[in-house]
């Protein structure tokens, strides 16, 4: 039987989206978790051996924990991690949610690569648009919000190329050089936002959608390491969740109807057309204006503002929205978004709206009504536009009258993407994680003949 080692990745989209990959797999494969700190409910979940009858063993990683160390001692320390999980666990195939993030990932790829593992990049949150498109965003945001606001834009957009690349060659040349090992070859990079996850040292790249698949092929990724596997909350993994994380969610609901918003971390933006800034303060009122428009248009609604995890100060958020009326309620932005999701009547993203929720929210709940906004046309702004199960409004005044039809519970959802859901089956997708991995180990085995005599010896 072979043997799989699967890395979960950052725990908020381990807990939504690729333990139900891991579920899946430990039904038939004796199965190791390469695990990040995790909350305790997603603990309890995973030690249930009813669920995860043939997860063998857990080990525990923290690479997020580790981000507060200097990154020396980070490459040092996962590099000997990995070559040591390799050598005892022996796995037969090693997944994980990429092939160039981390120094983790990095290196359990090399390593796998190096005992002919077959190696699986799976994605496991939403891919907006293509990546150079990304990578814009991330520049002007670090332009913006990280250099001295007196310098031209030029000198900072040069400041920033030439601090990208400095980091790019120390983290995928010198680190590893450090330690012994050759340099990260590759044209992808998170350093420079260039190319995707599948482009180095993967075998495969699974995606969500033919939509995702466009994305990476796009990106770079090669058109025969790309395959489709729809999210879990799509196929029968659905009852997993609402077995665990999704049947308790009820038990916070009581006749108060709810809306829930969505706040994403950054406190500026950018326009789609020319890319002007919307300044900290101009994205505040803007964010205050819609908040407010719930307000009076929901009189009598429960509304909670979920912050991003990454934002670590909430203070000055409840202050701004919680002046507004006695029913707003910013929650702790740590929590686990699925409660406030659960019992909401109405979800909303907030601009910029790119948040994965917003996605497992109408595969959790398709009859739910989900609200993207995007009043200002930012760049990725767009992102949720034509999405199915989610209503992307550019416009306030249509804003408001969806809010008005939602009240008078007259709202009904429209699917319009039949068509392209049909497309889609055509192209390479499986039904499920186990026929996924059967059908590219044997691929893998026919590619490499050499491989199978390398296993047996």
């Amino acid at each position: 039987m072979k043997k799989v080692l699967f890395y979960t990745g950052i725990p908020r989209v381990f807990r939504t989206t690729l333990i139900g990959h891991l579920h899946e797999i430990s039904q038939v494969y004796p199965t190791v978790l390469l695990s990040e700190k995790l909350d305790l409910e997603t603990e309890k979940i995973l030690n249930n051996k009813e669920l995860f009858p043939n997860l063998e063993k857990i080990i525990p990683v923290r690479q997020f924990a580790s981000q507060k160390i200097n990154l020396p001692i980070q490459n040092k320390y996962f590099y000997k991690l990995t070559k040591d999980i390799i050598r005892h666990q022996k796995p037969d195939i090693i997944i994980a949610p990429s092939d160039m993030y981390s120094f983790l990932e990095l290196y359990l790829m090399r390593f796998a690569k190096r005992t002919k593992s077959l190696k699986i990049s799976l994605q496991s949150t939403l891919f907006g648009s293509e990546m150079k498109e990304q990578a814009l965003w991330m520049d002007l945001i670090n332009i913006h919000s990280r250099m001295p606001s007196f310098l031209p834009f030029w000198s900072r957009f040069f400041l920033r190329k030439c601090r990208q690349y400095s980091g790019h060659l120390l983290y995928y040349w010198i680190f590893p050089l450090l330690v012994g090992e050759v340099p990260f070859f590759g044209k992808s990079s998170r350093i420079i936002h260039k190319g995707n996850d599948g482009m180095r040292d993967a075998d495969y790249q699974i995606v969500f959608s033919k939509r995702d698949y466009d994305f990476f092929l796009k990106d770079g990724v090669p058109a025969e390491k790309l395959y489709i596997l729809s999210h879990p909350l799509e196929r029968e993994t659905k009852r997993f969740f609402k077995k665990t994380f999704l049947s308790s969610t009820n038990r916070y609901k009581d006749s108060t109807r709810i809306v829930t918003l969505v706040l994403p971390p950054e406190n500026i933006g950018f326009r789609k057309d020319g890319h002007s800034l919307i300044s900290k303060e101009e994205m505040q009122k803007y964010r205050v204006e819609i908040v407010s428009s719930v307000v009076r248009i929901l009189k009598g609604w429960k509304i909670f503002i979920k912050p991003h995890p990454m934002i670590q100060d909430i203070k000055e958020i409840k202050n701004t929205f919680e002046s507004l009326s006695g029913n707003v309620k910013v929650t702790e932005s740590k929590d686990p978004i699925d409660k406030y999701i659960g019992i909401a009547d109405l979800v909303i993203g907030l601009p910029l709206s790119v948040s994965t929720v917003l996605l497992t929210t109408s595969l959790q709940y398709p009859d739910k009504p989900i609200i993207s906004l995007d009043f200002r046309h930012e760049l990725l702004g767009d992102t949720y536009k034509d999405f199915e199960g989610i209503e992307y409004i550019d416009k306030e005044e249509k804003f408001l009258d969806v809010l008005k039809l939602i009240r008078d519970n007259k709202y009904h959802k429209e699917y319009k993407h039949k068509e392209e859901l049909a497309e889609e089956l055509k192209l390479k997708k499986f039904s499920n994680t186990i026929k996924m991995l059967e059908d590219l180990f044997n691929k893998q085995l026919k590619l490499s003949p050499k491989v199978r005599c390398q296993k047996e010896a």
